[in-house]
């Protein structure tokens, strides 16, 4: 990109200082911080253009950061398109990515009010798989999950809603889970799937023939 480009495009970035957020693009580098200065999310492209609704990047690394610093999560996309300030992005491709113990992808992800909105997500964490209608990551490394089908060691799982904790390797099922394995089929009004610790723990649990 062109070094008038990456000025004109720092100019019409920093308009996020007013909503919390700084942007700074950085051959081909753009960079948001929070109002302390702490980077919240940084996209790494092979080319950068303006357009007239915004900035279209190709060829993208994403980076999400915690409150300390660390990057928690990476991914890779061809195409993403971005507002004029930056502000909010959409992915134009399927995006992969991965973190600690885990890797995902999702057929679409949009980055808005402070939250990764994904729909179609699959994740894969040691023996856990699970895939999402739709989910939201938060940059402190919550998965919000709705729609729900997933599979642990023999058994397989339904449910409308559930958490997943990156941070413990936890999955939180909150509601309505159907699990099946073994012949069996079990109902039950929530459980706790340790990944780490191979472990699954139920609540309010009905056992009927499969």
């Amino acid at each position: 990109m062109h070094r008038n480009a990456v000025l004109t495009a720092a100019f019409c970035l920093l308009g996020l200082l007013g909503l919390g957020e700084e942007i700074k693009v950085l051959n081909p580098w753009l960079t948001a911080y929070d109002v302390e200065g702490r980077p919240i999310w940084e996209l790494l492209a092979a080319n950068v253009e303006g357009t007239t609704t915004g900035w279209v990047t190709k060829e993208v690394v994403v980076r999400f950061y915690d409150a300390t610093g660390t990057i928690t999560v990476e991914a890779k996309v061809a195409e993403i398109h971005t507002d004029p300030k930056g502000n909010r992005w959409e992915t134009a491709a399927p995006l992969e990515g991965k973190g600690e113990d885990f890797h995902f992808g999702a057929q679409e992800a949009r980055w808005q009010n402070g939250e990764l909105q994904l729909k179609g997500l699959t994740f894969v964490s040691g023996k856990l798989n699970l895939q999402a209608r739709v989910a939201t990551w938060d940059q402190g490394g919550i998965w919000r999950l709705a729609g729900v089908e997933a599979s642990f060691g023999d058994w397989e799982f339904e449910f409308p809603e559930g958490i997943y904790r990156q941070d413990q390797g936890v999955l939180e099922i909150t509601k309505g889970l159907v699990a099946r394995g073994w012949d069996w089929e079990v109902r039950a009004e929530g459980a706790v799937v340790d990944v780490a610790k191979n472990k699954v723990t139920l609540r309010g649990v009905e056992v009927v023939k499969a």
